[in-house]
């Protein structure tokens, strides 16, 4: 269904549920997606794929005419090469918190975070802990705040 919607109006909002895109993706981040085409897709640019009847977001290693080379950064080996066939579109932006940013690549930090993933299951369960202690911290924030009414201009 998800794919349908991305084929008729060109976008689709897709939460994000696993961890193999630590530290860039967390569960829980709103990705907006735009359909494109292989011929479009550039490395480091993160694609979302379809394939074993799942969906994958993952980040482009490489890139040619037929198909692309993905990874996730916090899984130790690329994925089998994607096909245009099992390519939907690219991440274009990311929500987070409230707060909208765009897809760029690893920076060191990213990278030494993306690296300890990759070797240790228990940093990343601490990782996985410590933001849903902050999703829960930032939800009881919101709900905490006085909610005004804006004035209509007369």
């Amino acid at each position: 269904m998800a794919a349908d919607v991305l084929c008729r109006s060109g976008e689709l909002r897709l939460g994000v549920t696993g961890a193999s895109m630590l530290p860039c993706l967390w569960p829980g981040d709103l990705l907006l997606i735009r359909r494109a085409q292989l011929s479009e897709i550039a490395p480091e640019d993160l694609v979302l794929f379809f394939r074993q009847q799942r969906f994958f977001v993952h980040r482009v290693l490489a890139a040619s005419d037929d198909r692309l080379l993905t990874q996730g950064d916090g899984l130790a080996i690329p994925d089998p090469p994607v096909t245009a066939n099992e390519l939907l579109g690219r991440v274009d932006f990311i929500l987070r918190y409230g707060a909208v940013s765009y897809p760029a690549p690893l920076g060191t930090f990213g990278r030494a975070l993306a690296f300890a993933v990759r070797r240790s299951t228990m940093f990343c369960r601490i990782l996985l802990r410590l933001h849903l202690v902050r999703r829960r911290f930032s939800r009881a924030s919101a709900a905490a705040m006085p909610r005004t009414e804006a004035a209509c201009p007369s």
